[in-house]
Formats: C-alpha cells, structure tokens, sequence
C-alpha cells in the first residue's frame, strides 16, 4: 500500500482514514472487545482526546462501507527527525477480517514511505500469538525484551521491528506462500 494519500486510503472492503476526536468511542469500543484488556490496552476517554492532538501521535481508523469504525491504530514517536516510530496499539472489533492488517500495512506505509523513518516497532505480550503472527507475516521480526509494570508488578513484554530496507524487501502479498 506504499504511496497512500494520507487523507483516505482503501482496500477491498474497507477505507482507512486519520481518526478525529468523533471517533473516540469507536476506538474505545474497539479497545474493549472481550480479551483485549490482556492484548491490547484501554485508555480513558481523557487520554485519547489528548493524545488525538498530540502533534507526535497519529490515529488511524478503519471503516467499513458503512463509514462505521472497525479497528483503529495508534503510531507515537513521530517527529521531524524520527529514526524510529512506535505502533502503540492496534485494534479491531472482529478479528479475521483483513482490518488489522490493513491498518498494520497502512501504518508501515506511513511510516517508511510518508514519514521517512528508519525503523517501526511495537511491544506485544508473548502470550498474545494473533498478533505476533500478524505482525510476523508483514515481516516484523522479535528484537528483543521490554521490561514494564502491568497492575503494579514487573512484567515483560516482547520486542517487534521492521527496518526501511526489509520493508521495502517484503514480497507482495499475492507472492507470499
């Protein structure tokens, strides 16, 4: 999906598009699908309005034909000189469908072809194997440990990157086994 339009991007059955803050509670239901309090995260409405107008975030939402909101991604880090950009949370209210990786595939776009940047990477829970193999099919690869405190005691989460150059290695998808 490399040279998007930033304003509106489509797929096959669904658009992408930057989030506004009337898109807040669809995010915030798509955070809150069953089981994604473990996987995924949940912000108050508070810290998503915040981070919305936070000039180093960016939102993006998938919608279906309908224009209704069915998964969002979240990027952080981004700045003039970004040598790498983080995929915060990723998201979608049915999973199997094609939207996470469609808002995952948009995002590396973003990242590598409109930002420039050098690396994308995201932390994930080891237990959380839909999105490792996600993330693994558009080529992220583990890159390491990340200590942090989950309900109040240390944990540790794992390490994902792809880097400009095997990004830009990827087979499309029609070649991928």
């Amino acid at each position: 999906m490399t040279g998007i339009a930033p304003q509106l991007a489509a797929t096959a059955t669904i658009a992408l598009r930057p989030a506004t803050h009337d898109d807040v509670d669809a995010i915030m239901a798509c955070e809150r699908q069953p089981g994604y309090d473990d996987t995924v995260g949940r912000w108050s409405r508070e810290e998503h309005l915040a981070a919305l107008v936070e000039p180093s975030h960016r939102y993006i939402v998938a919608l279906d034909s309908h224009s209704a909101v069915m998964g969002f991604v979240i990027l952080q880090e981004i700045a003039p000189a970004a040598s790498a950009v983080l995929v915060r949370r990723i998201a979608a209210l049915s999973q199997g469908r094609g939207h996470g990786r469609a808002l995952l595939d948009h995002a590396l776009a973003l990242i590598f072809d409109e930002l420039g940047a050098a690396k994308a990477w995201l932390r994930v829970w080891p237990h959380n194997a839909r999105g490792m193999a996600l993330y693994t099919k558009l080529g992220m690869r583990e890159d390491g440990l990340s200590e942090v405190q989950r309900n109040g005691a240390p944990a540790v989460m794992t390490i994902m990157s792809i880097d400009a150059a095997r990004y830009r290695d990827r087979k499309p998808r029609s070649e991928t086994p």
